[in-house]
């Protein structure tokens, strides 16, 4: 989170929050934001107001400038990513360092995080509303459904894309003669990356990101001068496959009844 010395008593802050629609607020909200027009930063502090841990949420954000042109833009916040990095160290010599890193990696109840959010010269007016809500118990609340959906896709996504490249590593391991797996999992998973992205797409059904991380760890193994690379790779898979049970749930959210609906 970037921190920021206070400026001189001239430096101007505003810290009026206009909510954008009179609707009841979900499991966070926004409850301050603090314009810097020096630094053209608007921070804006978002409060957990539910009982549960939250793994991610979005803002939406309508800002208004002294010319008379409007910006309405999306924020999203998302957490489980971090979470799941976290407990993967859980009962390492490394997790207490993590941990005082990162903590959990959740946004617990009663907790507020600053978000940082670049704005243009002449802001005049700022407003902020949270209109999506998932929890740790794969419950989510939302007056914005196409944001909701975003969120959902974008999980289901990193899911598939992460339970392709491990078939792809598995099948290589599967073959006793290939001396270096991880390469030839690195290629392939790269040119399904190629693939894709020649591709037309009306859907999210895959994460080149996510993908090209998996690329990038597998050539680091293979370019490693170990004497046991399949042994590395099969290490490497195990890992993946934990921090996918971890993370899969959380792409199937249960939506709670909404109120006042938003359809983008």
């Amino acid at each position: 989170m970037l921190k920021r010395l206070p400026y001189l008593m001239f430096t101007l802050f505003l810290a009026i929050l206009t909510p954008l629609r009179a609707s009841p607020p979900i499991g966070a909200v926004v409850q301050t934001w603090h314009y810097d027009p020096q630094a053209n930063i608007v921070t804006a502090t978002v409060v957990n107001l539910s009982h549960k841990d939250i793994t991610a949420y979005n803002i939406f954000i309508k800002e208004t400038y002294a010319d008379g042109h409007v910006n309405n833009h999306e924020l999203l916040c998302e957490f489980a990513g971090m979470m799941v990095f976290v407990q993967e160290f859980k009962g390492t010599p490394d997790e207490a360092d993590i941990r005082k890193q990162f903590g959990d990696g959740l946004f617990h109840p009663g907790g507020s995080r600053n978000e940082i959010i670049g704005v243009q010269p002449g802001l005049q007016n700022f407003e902020a509303v949270v209109d999506v809500v998932a929890d740790t118990d794969q419950i989510a609340e939302a007056t914005n459904i196409a944001a909701l959906q975003r969120l959902v896709e974008g999980r289901k996504a990193s899911v598939a894309s992460t339970q392709m490249a491990n078939e792809i590593i598995r099948a290589a391991l599967a073959d006793p003669n290939d001396a270096d797996p991880a390469a030839t999992a690195a290629k392939k998973i790269q040119d399904r990356i190629t693939i894709w992205k020649a591709q037309t797409h009306t859907t999210v059904d895959f994460e080149p990101g996510v993908a090209k991380g998996v690329v990038d760890d597998l050539r680091a193994i293979s370019s490693r001068p170990l004497t046991d690379k399949r042994n590395a790779l099969t290490q490497y898979l195990t890992k993946s496959e934990k921090r996918l049970a971890t993370f899969s749930p959380h792409a199937e959210l249960t939506r709670l009844e909404a109120r006042n609906e938003i359809h983008c």
